[in-house]
C-alpha cells in the first residue's frame, strides 16, 4: 500500500528549522510540500509571521537558505512539491472571506497559476505537477486553469455548480455520493475527469479517524493521503504525535510514504 503526506503552506515565511522539526520522525519517505511561490505576510486579519513584514508578495526564491534546503531535499526525495495557489491571499467580500481562488477573476487565476507554477519549478530545479487550492476551496474557473496548465488537483469539488458537468464528473459525482453514504468517508481513489485527475487528502481529526481510514482504504487498495501544516504540527503536539504514530504504524504494516504526485499514477 502506498501512502502520502500533504504539507500545505511552504513559502518565503518558512524556515529550515520548522519543516525539519515538523518532520524530524520520518525515517523513510518522501512528504509533499504544497508551495505558495508569492505569499503574503497576512492571513485574513491575523499576522501569522509578526510585525516585520509590509503588505505585499513576498518571492520563496528570497529565502535563499529555504531554496537551498529545499532543493537539496528534493533531490534526495525527502520531499516533493506542489502548486498552492499564487499569493495565498484571502479577501474580505461582503463580510466573508473569501480563499484565492473564488474572489480571483478567471483571467488572472490561469496567468498566476502558469507563471506560479514555472517559478516553483525553476527555482527549486523541480516538476511540478499538482495543484492545491489554497482554503481547499476551488471552483470551475480555477479548475479550467489547472487543465490548462497540466496539473491535477489534490481535493474533492463537493458541488455540481462548480464546473461544466459532462459525463465523466457525473459518474464520479454519483460515485462519490454513495462511497460517503455507504463508508461515511470521502472516497480516497483517484477519480479521472476530461482534462485532469483529483485525489483526496484525509485532515488529521484524530489518531482513531486516520486509522480507520488507512484501514479502509489498505482493504480496498486504494492510496492514502493525510494532510496538515508544518505550523500546525509545532503548535499542536496532539496532531504531531498521531501523525508520528500513524507513519509508524503504516511503515511497520508494510506500506510506503511516496509523493502525492505519485499516488496519481497507481
Amino acid at each position: 500500500m502506498i501512502i502520502a503526506i500533504r504539507d500545505d503552506d511552504t513559502s518565503f515565511f518558512t524556515k529550515q528549522q520548522e519543516l525539519e522539526e515538523a518532520y524530524d520522525f520520518i525515517k523513510e519517505g518522501c512528504v509533499s510540500l504544497s508551495v505558495v511561490p508569492y505569499a503574503v505576510p497576512y492571513h485574513k486579519q491575523s499576522k501569522p509571521y509578526g510585525d516585520g513584514y509590509e503588505y505585499g508578495k513576498y518571492d520563496i526564491a528570497d529565502n535563499t537558505d529555504l531554496i537551498e534546503y529545499l532543493q537539496r531535499s528534493i533531490s534526495e526525495r525527502r520531499y516533493s512539491v506542489m502548486l498552492h495557489g499564487y499569493t495565498h491571499e484571502y479577501q474580505e467580500i461582503n463580510g466573508v472571506w473569501m480563499p484565492e481562488m473564488i474572489w480571483k477573476d478567471s483571467e488572472t487565476i490561469h496567468r498566476e497559476m502558469k507563471e506560479g507554477k514555472q517559478h516553483l519549478m525553476d527555482v527549486l530545479k523541480t516538476d511540478v505537477d499538482v495543484f492545491v487550492a489554497p482554503g481547499n476551496v476551488i471552483n470551475q474557473k480555477a479548475i479550467s486553469a489547472v487543465e490548462t496548465n497540466g496539473l491535477n488537483y489534490s481535493g474533492i469539488i463537493g458541488k455540481s455548480k462548480d464546473r461544466k458537468l459532462d459525463a465523466k464528473y457525473i459518474a464520479n459525482y454519483l460515485h462519490r455520493s454513495v462511497y460517503k453514504i455507504r463508508y461515511d468517508i470521502p472516497y480516497g481513489g483517484v477519480y479521472h475527469y476530461s482534462g485532469h485527475d483529483e485525489l483526496y487528502a484525509y485532515p488529521i481529526k484524530s489518531e482513531d479517524y486516520i486509522f480507520q481510514i488507512y484501514k479502509i482504504c489498505k482493504a480496498q487498495g486504494l492510496p492514502f493521503v493525510a494532510y496538515t501544516h508544518y505550523w500546525e504540527l509545532l503548535r499542536n503536539p496532539n496532531a504531531k504525535e498521531a501523525l508520528r504514530r500513524f507513519y509508524e504504524f503504516a511503515m511497520a504494516d508494510g506500506a510506503k510514504l511516496v509523493s502525492v504526485s505519485d499516488c496519481f499514477k497507481q
